[in-house]
């Protein structure tokens, strides 16, 4: 369990959100409403832990402050849903229950991971039924593993699904295709009509909590900044999000949140952190520091080129090669989070098309940027290319003849079918000597921080002593113990297969109370 007050940039060793404002009277109050659960966030986790508690007949409210829900990405992750059994994908729920316990070094509740791994399955079930009854489409995306020779080293499983609205077009795991806003929309016009109140351009403000007693509800301030107070019978369900927003939370507890080039997640202000800040100023607690973040790599800073999300060989300013390329996509951007400058290309000669050809899973599938599209790059000089390695090497600013020797190296290995230093994949690896030579400048993106609350495995939230705060839980990536370290690439679409199955487990535990 950890103290929120360990980390502070600030002189006063004192952090801002140990500083509790002054309560909001009750004259200050205009409206007030009861519901049995109240649900903070209108994002993937929270959309889904609403339509929950609806299908079981309890009375909900969503409170969000921006003008819509909020959706990105494609993947949602599950084990044995009908759609994977039907065509033959049956994942062993033992093995993958161990691999994320083990990758988290048993840093989280062990029944959190359960929750998702043993009943993700007859959730999405629920909503394959229900999308495919309505015209949504649904289909599995490939996992983005390219390994053969040693498939145990960084195994992955088929654990993508896709949800898209009829005739939308949908990734083949080789682009990225954002489907996910079409899947939630669907699902909040189905909250909808089973009587979600949805409370749109409203700010949580406070999360109501007397003394030790339970959490009752919350006040929130809506478009015209009235206070509005929402009282919650059963629970208030925290679904805000993470805090990559917050630099201050992000040096506190998750400094490695610092590490990558680019921030992508929106909307611009939809991390900000104030809810993390209002449940510690209920008592709760965080779960151990510092927390997991999750970073993707797509290289440039004007396009998102592919190319270097691929396997091919990868050199710091220094003209060395430093890993195997083909590891998952984090593991390889903390390989280049320790280089020099943090700086890294890719690097590939003219027979690309024909290399890229034995790219067969995931965003090691088909060439989709043709060579005359990267040309084209070149000429705008988002890709570094030269007729020679010298020449290239001169572009990109790194020592020519390391360079040259370390792309020798490579090719010799490539020849010889055995990688002598990293042990990469042999069938990834292409010889670098017919030029045209190119160099993918690679970056990397931050998504979410996905550490939390300290949460039970009831997703109840827990107190800085370890005690359930009664009628707070939270979910998605406010909660946290379901993930440690880093956030796992094993599980496509694990972030939203997480927020989608546990967020309806607690709606219905909710009813059962």
């Amino acid at each position: 369990m950890a103290d929120p007050h360990m980390f502070s940039n600030k002189t006063s060793n004192k952090p801002s959100w140990e500083t509790v404002p002054s309560a909001i009277s009750d004259s200050q109050i205009s409206s007030n409403e009861e519901f049995d659960v109240v649900i903070v966030g209108a994002g993937c986790a929270g959309i889904f832990a609403a339509h929950s508690a609806a299908e079981q007949g309890l009375k909900v409210a969503v409170v969000e402050k921006f003008s819509g829900l909020s959706a990105r990405g494609m993947d949602n992750a599950a084990v044995n849903s009908k759609l994977q059994l039907a065509s033959g994908e049956k994942i062993d729920e033992d093995l993958i229950f161990a691999d994320l316990i083990r990758f988290a070094n048993n840093r989280v509740h062990p029944e959190l991971v359960n929750i998702w791994v043993r009943q993700s399955g007859r959730v999405f079930d629920h909503y394959i039924d229900l999308c495919q009854a309505n015209d949504m489409q649904v289909a599995l995306v490939d996992c983005f593993s390219v390994a053969k020779e040693h498939p145990d080293l960084y195994r992955q499983y088929p654990t993508a699904h896709i949800f898209a609205g009829k005739g939308q077009a949908i990734s083949t795991g080789n682009e990225y295709v954002p489907t996910q806003e079409a899947f939630l929309k669907f699902v909040e016009a189905q909250c909808i009509e089973l009587g979600v109140s949805f409370q749109y351009n409203t700010s949580c403000e406070r999360i109501l909590r007397d003394g030790d007693g339970p959490v009752s509800g919350i006040i929130g301030k809506d478009a015209e900044n009235n206070y509005v107070k929402l009282t919650a019978t059963k629970a208030v369900i925290l679904a805000a999000g993470g805090y990559t927003e917050n630099q201050e939370m992000v040096d506190a507890w998750c400094p490695a949140a610092n590490d990558p080039e680019i921030k992508t997640y929106g909307p611009e202000g939809g991390n900000s952190g104030e809810v993390f800040a209002q449940a510690l100023w209920t008592g709760a607690g965080l779960q151990n520091w510092p927390h997991p973040v999750m970073v993707h790599t797509i290289p440039g800073f004007n396009v998102d080129l592919m190319t270097g999300n691929q396997s091919f060989m990868h050199v710091n300013r220094l003209g060395k090669r430093f890993q195997s390329e083909s590891m998952p996509n984090q593991t390889l951007t903390d390989g280049r989070f320790r280089q020099p400058g943090k700086q890294a290309w890719a690097v590939f000669d003219a027979k690309y098309e024909q290399d890229h050809a034995t790219f067969e899973t995931g965003f090691d599938g088909p060439v989709n940027e043709p060579i005359e599209q990267l040309n084209g790059f070149a000429d705008k000089g988002w890709v570094h290319r030269a007729d020679t390695l010298e020449g290239l090497a001169e572009q990109m600013g790194i020592p020519a003849d390391t360079f040259a020797a370390t792309c020798k190296r490579y090719t010799e290995m490539a020849k010889k079918g055995k990688d002598e230093d990293f042990n990469k994949e042999s069938y990834l690896m292409f010889t670098i000597e017919q030029g045209p030579f190119y160099a993918v400048p690679i970056r990397s993106h931050l998504l979410v921080t996905v550490g939390g609350l300290d949460c039970d495995p009831d997703m109840q939230v827990l107190d800085n002593d370890g005690n359930k705060i009664e009628g707070l839980y939270a979910v998605g990536n406010m909660q946290g113990n379901f993930f440690a370290n880093e956030y796992p690439l094993m599980a496509p679409g694990l972030s939203h297969g997480r927020a989608i199955t546990l967020s309806y487990v607690l709606g219905e535990r909710l009813a059962e109370k």
